[in-house]
């Protein structure tokens, strides 16, 4: 076939074609451009978010601060209660006080008596006679080993105890002083040396320790 067929068939097919017109011309060229401008948008906006913004440092990932581990809540300890006496020491009370009995004198304070201790007291006033003054008693253990002295005072008192020692306060009369109301104090100590009571103190005299109430 030659140059001139060839040019005679496609014109030929050219007229079969429906003609296109202006309208759809342009309408397609519009979308190619929204097509454009729109890929392009969203390149941009990916940059923007990959890139950080201008004048300002880059945002790292924030370090979890250490939790602080609560310490446990201290428990108050309750106080101990001291122990009380056993069915032996509660029946050597009872029998100290039975031979301060048989001595003729009332104890005043049964628990002045310490069984745990070595040296024991009791404090004692003649029974029946509430001016007579009182009078203190020693106890070797369970064993009864004397007095403070051979007469009463008008005001006697324990001031401290220990193990092997005792402190006794007496009231001392000075002058003016009314029968039964002294107004000096004096403090002895006594300790059992071995199995000997022995005051490291001197006692007060008889006439300044005792004076009889009327």
């Amino acid at each position: 076939m030659d140059s001139s067929a060839r040019r005679v068939k496609a014109d030929r097919n050219r007229r079969r074609l429906p003609r296109r017109g202006q309208t759809a011309l342009w309408t397609r060229r519009l979308a190619g451009v929204l097509g454009t401008a729109a890929l392009l948008g969203v390149l941009f906006a990916s940059v923007q978010m990959v890139l950080p913004s201008g004048g300002e440092e880059p945002v790292s990932a924030a370090t979890p601060l250490p939790t602080a581990t609560p310490k446990p809540k201290a428990t108050a300890s309750k106080p101990k209660k001291p122990k009380g006496l056993t069915k032996a020491q509660k029946q050597a009370r009872e029998d100290a006080v039975a031979e301060v009995r048989n001595q003729g004198y009332t104890t005043l304070k049964p628990t002045d008596y310490d069984p745990k201790a070595t040296l024991r007291v009791l404090i004692a006033r003649p029974v029946g006679d509430a001016a007579g003054g009182y009078r203190a008693f020693f106890f070797n253990k369970k064993l009864f080993i004397g007095n403070d002295a051979r007469a009463n005072s008008s005001l006697l008192k324990i001031s401290r105890k220990g193990k092997r020692t005792v402190t006794l306060s007496y009231g001392v009369y000075a002058p003016g002083d009314t029968a039964g109301q002294p107004s000096g104090r004096k403090r002895v100590r006594f300790k059992l040396e071995g199995d000997v009571l022995t005051p490291l103190d001197t006692i007060p005299f008889d006439n300044d320790r005792f004076q009889r109430r009327r």
